[in-house]
């Protein structure tokens, strides 16, 4: 602990690549990756041999990926989540997220939903936010009969909306 507040309170050290004069983390974008690799690999060498020494610690959080360029990315969890939102009157929209995550593409289950279940559907970004499935009509009884069998997730994988909290469906 005291190594990484030593290196926290001292000023960064940035080594430079001598082929395209950019930091070691930007040398694909500089469109010389070819000439930076011989002096890429050296300085992984390098720093590989200061962690194992010691030296250099750095703190990982379980379920944490970092990305190049020191973002972090958290690993979200495999979940199905159907809820159902209020439109306006008696109309109603049924929100499913997570299907994404099981190798299914949003476009051609948006389309399935369309012939199955005769109402329209389609794929909702939002930024800040996973792209979910917004269907027409209240449909998350039939939603949640045809998830497991035709879309093969698991039963236990499956929550619905109930009062603003997540409620396994089985």
């Amino acid at each position: 602990e005291d190594v990484v507040a030593d290196l926290e309170s001292r000023p960064v050290r940035v080594s430079y690549c001598p082929a395209c004069s950019f930091p070691a983390e930007y040398c694909e974008f500089s469109g010389k990756l070819e000439a930076c690799k011989p002096w890429l690999e050296e300085q992984m060498v390098q720093v590989q041999n200061l962690k194992e020494k010691g030296k250099v610690k750095k703190k990982t959080e379980e379920g944490v990926k970092e990305l190049p360029g020191g973002k972090k990315k958290k690993k979200t969890l495999q979940e199905v989540l159907v809820s159902v939102n209020k439109r306006g009157g008696r109309k109603h929209i049924t929100n499913v997220k997570g299907m994404d995550m099981f190798g299914h593409k949003l476009d051609e289950i948006a389309k399935a939903f369309k012939k199955s279940l005769s109402c329209g559907a389609s794929v909702i970004s939002l930024p800040g936010q996973p792209d979910s499935i917004d269907i027409q009509g209240d449909v998350q009884d039939t939603l949640l009969e045809r998830l497991p069998t035709k879309f093969k997730v698991p039963k236990e994988l499956i929550f619905k909306m109930v009062d603003k909290q997540n409620v396994p469906a089985f």
